[in-house]
């Protein structure tokens, strides 16, 4: 799979590397690297993180997960799958907000499922919702 990863921790950058070493894996850790890329490659799985700076951000301000989610529902990005990782409660609602289709995994509890369960609850979850479209 193709997977872009906006997120600038380097120790969550590590997990990420370390878990999707089968996968090819795009790493972003600013909004604005992530939406140039975003205009030139398609991608299977996108994991956003709110806060690219240190602290709480706000979801209005620049160089945030909000601004890239913005982008794709925007520019009309198509990806099957879109995945918030973030931690930031607020971050994550203005997300959710934006994006028609994600789902909501805070790193801590992706850290505990593994890529392999979350990736395949996403895809169950994908599948069920598109059968319901039918």
């Amino acid at each position: 799979m193709n997977i872009l990863l906006l997120d600038d921790n380097p120790h969550r950058i590590t997990f990420f590397k370390n878990g999707l070493k089968t996968h090819k894996l795009t790493i972003c850790s600013h909004a604005r690297a992530a939406m140039k890329i975003l205009k030139k490659t398609s991608f299977d799985v996108i994991f956003l993180d709110h806060d690219l700076q240190e602290g709480r951000i706000d979801p209005e301000d620049a160089n945030t997960g909000s601004e890239v989610a913005g982008f794709i529902a925007d520019q009309e990005i198509a990806c099957p799958c879109i995945v918030l990782h973030t931690e930031n409660d607020i971050g994550r609602a203005a997300m959710e907000a934006i994006l028609d289709q994600c789902h909501s995994i805070p790193y801590g509890k992706l850290k505990k499922l593994g890529f392999h369960t979350v990736l395949k609850i996403v895809h169950q979850a994908e599948a069920a919702q598109d059968s319901n479209e039918d």
